[in-house]
């Protein structure tokens, strides 16, 4: 008989690279992939540990973390993190001889891709913004394929397929009375705009003080 095909996902640092991550193991699942199959990789340092093992997956973590962008002393430490990092993650392909590998993004991606690409397993990245990532842009160069968001996104084999979206999000009720539900459940009042902010990675940040400005030059 044949095994079951394993599948792993690689990537974490921030819920922008984990839950997609997510949403395709849950997706596989619902294809009719074993859940013990599936198998997650990512940091020691990154929330993806407790989001992963919440969504009932198996997960390894890493040790190290990226390096900085810039020339610090800090980065002695990160690369040797990483090449530890290289090593168990070559050791853990290895071990489950998986179909494929999905690099999701952040620095624990690159381990587990360049393992598997030395190994001869193939390699996809997903790519969740239109301005690829500095690890996605590395591995590209090595995958079968990239997922990608937007058309025109700068990646290698290039296919749009958008981006991994939960259940929860698909599921929510978009009729007038489910509106009318959100609104009570949230405070807000009725025949009034709503205007909703978000983002992630390094964006946030810029976006939450943006907000906070133009809050209170409204309130003036």
């Amino acid at each position: 008989m044949t095994a079951p095909a394993s599948f792993l996902l690689g990537g974490g640092g921030t819920a922008g690279h984990t839950v997609p991550a997510i949403a395709v193991a849950r997706a596989l699942v619902a294809a009719g992939v074993d859940p013990a199959a599936i198998g997650f990789v990512g940091g020691r340092r990154g929330s993806e540990g407790t989001m992963v093992a919440e969504a009932g997956f198996a997960m390894t973590l890493l040790p190290g973390r990226g390096i900085q962008r810039r020339l610090t002393t800090e980065n002695l430490g990160a690369a040797w993190g990483l090449a530890c990092a290289g090593g168990e993650a070559l050791a853990l392909i290895r071990a489950r001889r998986p179909a494929v590998v999905l690099a999701m993004g952040g620095w624990a991606s690159v381990s587990c891709a360049m393992a598997a690409v030395g190994r001869g397993v193939p390699v996809v990245v997903a790519e969740q913004n239109a301005v690829p990532g500095a690890s996605n842009r590395l591995v590209g160069r090595f995958a079968k394929a990239a997922a990608v968001p937007f058309a025109g996104t700068p990646l290698p084999r290039a296919v749009v397929t958008g981006n991994p979206v939960r259940a929860e999000i698909l599921a929510v009720d978009r009729s007038p009375a489910g509106r009318a539900a959100a609104r009570a459940a949230l405070g807000l009042p009725e025949g009034r705009t709503v205007v909703a902010v978000f983002g992630g990675s390094l964006g946030a940040l810029r976006l939450n003080k943006a907000v906070l400005g133009a809050l209170e030059r409204h309130s003036r």
